[in-house]
C-alpha cells in the first residue's frame, strides 16, 4: 500500500477548526458542535445522533459514502482540538478548497482523530496526522475514500493546514501542518483548508514530541493500530484526546 506523502522526492516511507454552540460529550470528554444539524453537500439535514461518538463501537463508524461523512462545511469554522500536550484551533475556510474543508468536517464531526497519533515530525516541514489507529477504520479510509483535488488557492505558508496525499485525487483522512514556508508544494497538488490561529504554531514547534521523527510506518498503523503497532513501538508519541467544530459564519 502507497504511503502518502508531502513530496514524493522527500523523506521516503511515512509522510505526506461566532453561532451559538452547544457541548457534545464522548468518552474522551466535551467537544463543540454546531447546535443546529449539519447538512450534506446537497442540502439534505444529518440529525447528530446519526454522527459517530468516541465509545461506540467502531463497527458504527459511518463508511465514506454514508450522509454523515458527506456534510457541508460551514463557510468558516474552528477545529478545536484537546491534544496530550495541550490544546490547538485551526480555523477552516471552505473558500479555500471546499472539498477539503467538507471531508475535515465531516471527520471532526464524527470524532475520527479521537486518539490519532501525530505519527510523523519533519523538523522544520511539516508535523502529520490523521491515522485514526483502529485498523477496521482506517482500513476502511485507505480504499474508496478518496476525494478529488481543489485547485490551488492558498499558500502551504507557515501554520497552515493541507491533505497529505499519494498522487492525484487521493486525499483521504491524513493532513499535515506546515512549520515552515513550504511553497514548494504548492504546485504538487497540496491545496491548503486552514490555519492555525495566532500563537498556536508553539504547539506544534515545541510541545508535540519529536523524539519518532518519521520512523512510524503507516501501514503498520492502518493494519496493527494503535494497540498492537504506535504504543508498543512508540510510547511517548503525543496524540490527540478529543475534537471539535464552532461554527464562525454558516
Amino acid at each position: 500500500m502507497q504511503a502518502r506523502t508531502v513530496a514524493a522526492s522527500l523523506a521516503g516511507g511515512a509522510v505526506l477548526l461566532l453561532a451559538v454552540v452547544a457541548l457534545h460529550h464522548s468518552a474522551a470528554g466535551p467537544s463543540l458542535l454546531m447546535a443546529a444539524d449539519p447538512v450534506t453537500e446537497d442540502g439534505k439535514p444529518v440529525a447528530t445522533s446519526e454522527l459517530y461518538k468516541t465509545g461506540e463501537p467502531d463497527t458504527q463508524f459511518p463508511d465514506p459514502s454514508s450522509p454523515a461523512m458527506q456534510l457541508k462545511s460551514p463557510k468558516t469554522w474552528k477545529a478545536k482540538f484537546n491534544t496530550n500536550v495541550g490544546p490547538f484551533t485551526l480555523l477552516i475556510h471552505r473558500d479555500w478548497a471546499p472539498k477539503g474543508a467538507d471531508r475535515f468536517y465531516s471527520l471532526v464531526m464524527n470524532d475520527f482523530y479521537d486518539g490519532a497519533r501525530f505519527f510523523r515530525y519533519a523538523d522544520n516541514f511539516v508535523v502529520q496526522w490523521g491515522l485514526k489507529g483502529d485498523p477496521k477504520i482506517d482500513q476502511m479510509y485507505e480504499n474508496g475514500a478518496n476525494i478529488n483535488d481543489d485547485p490551488k488557492y492558498k499558500s502551504n505558508t507557515r501554520g497552515r493546514i493541507t491533505f497529505a496525499t499519494s498522487g492525484p485525487n487521493t486525499r483521504s483522512t491524513q493532513v499535515f501542518v506546515n512549520l515552515a514556508d513550504n511553497t514548494f508544494l504548492d504546485d504538487q497538488g497540496f491545496t491548503p483548508f486552514g490555519e492555525l490561529v495566532e500563537g498556536d504554531i508553539s504547539l506544534f514547534q515545541s510541545k508535540i514530541n519529536a523524539e519518532y521523527g518519521e520512523k512510524a510506518d503507516q501501514n503498520k498503523i492502518i493494519n496493527e493500530g494503535n494497540s498492537l503497532y504506535l504504543l508498543r513501538a512508540f510510547p511517548h508519541m503525543s496524540y490527540i484526546k478529543s475534537e471539535g467544530a464552532e461554527v464562525v459564519q454558516e
